[in-house]
């Protein structure tokens, strides 16, 4: 009895000592206000991103060796940066008609794919290894699996139209793709030539990897649209649902996520910290807008916030500590 009473005491006292230290700012769920002028300067982003100090000198740095990969736009092009590919990146060029090029240092500037309408969807995998775009054929929205250094066709599969295919991610032969018409999610496997349907709701984000998931109930502007995160694995288990917020990006290891206002709210003034069961962990504010960039680590998130009208800054913010990061385009 004693030795019990001991452990209950001494429980006691340690729980009583726990509450004694403050709340750290992520678990109060602060708001900070993330305007770039009140900010100071930190270190640049640990991911590659868009260098841009004149109106004609673009580059891509790289911050593995802090080397700058330059490459060449017209006047009124605008420039998305896609990702890394092997030695170089991948990046969306144009404004009505697009193109993607790789540009790697010390070598010319390659265009891998021409001729892309602006509408047409383009991203890279998780991994990095495969390029995903859809295109518009006479039959319908085709969507394309390549190769990520050559841009060669590795796979493709035509929907109808009404579907409008969203590739999301490959694993294996395997490609997520949300659609709808109605709104769902499949899995494409083009060794098979197969297409399952995994769940009822339109998938928008997420990876094989690290087994996450976002999807739509409805078209995200329709004001019925809510949104759902699940595992691709179970996406039948809901782990957060939300009406007002849809997920801009996952952390690298799928514990956090970072939300904007979901598209029929036109809101870009907000975004939540969440964890990926929906718990708030921080907001972050800025009247003149402020949207999600992606995760730098896992618990570093870069958000693209501006002074004033437009977005001139890359924000990086961990819990309640945020800084300028580097200025974006």
């Amino acid at each position: 009895m004693k030795t019990t009473l001991t452990r209950v005491l001494a429980g006691m006292a340690l729980a009583a000592t726990a509450l004694s230290f403050p709340i750290s700012p992520a678990s109060a769920a602060t708001e900070v206000d993330v305007r770039p002028g009140s900010l100071a300067k930190g270190s640049p982003p640990a991911i590659p991103h868009l260098h841009h100090p004149s109106g004609d000198d673009w580059s891509v740095v790289d911050p593995k060796t802090g080397m700058k990969t330059p490459f060449t736009i017209g006047e009124a092009d605008s420039a998305t940066l896609l990702g890394r590919s092997g030695s170089g990146f991948l990046l969306r060029i144009g404004y009505r008609t697009d193109w993607i090029i790789r540009a790697e240092l010390d070598k010319p500037q390659r265009t891998i794919i021409d001729g892309i309408h602006y509408q047409s969807l383009s991203k890279m995998s998780a991994d990095s290894r495969h390029l995903l775009t859809t295109t518009y054929v006479s039959n319908g929205t085709q969507v394309r699996v390549r190769d990520a250094v050559t841009g060669a066709i590795i796979a493709r599969h035509t929907f109808r139209n009404t579907t409008e295919p969203n590739p999301i991610d490959v694993s294996g032969t395997r490609v997520l793709i949300g659609g709808f018409s109605p709104a769902r999610t499949m899995v494409w496997n083009w060794s098979t030539g197969t297409i399952r349907t995994i769940a009822s709701r339109a998938a928008y984000t997420g990876a094989f990897g690290t087994d996450r998931l976002a999807t739509y109930t409805d078209k995200p502007f329709d004001s019925d649209a809510c949104t759902v995160v699940s595992t691709v694995s179970r996406p039948g288990t809901t782990l957060w649902r939300s009406c007002s917020e849809a997920v801009g990006a996952f952390s690298p290891d799928g514990a956090r996520i970072a939300t904007n206002a979901i598209g029929w709210r036109d809101d870009f003034s907000v975004v939540q910290r969440r964890s990926v069961r929906g718990s708030l962990l921080a907001t972050y504010r800025n009247p003149n807008g402020v949207r999600v960039h992606g995760w730098e680590t896992s618990t570093r998130v870069l958000l693209e916030s501006s002074p004033h009208a437009g977005v001139d800054w890359l924000v990086r913010c961990e819990g309640a500590e945020c800084e300028r990061a580097w200025q974006a385009y």
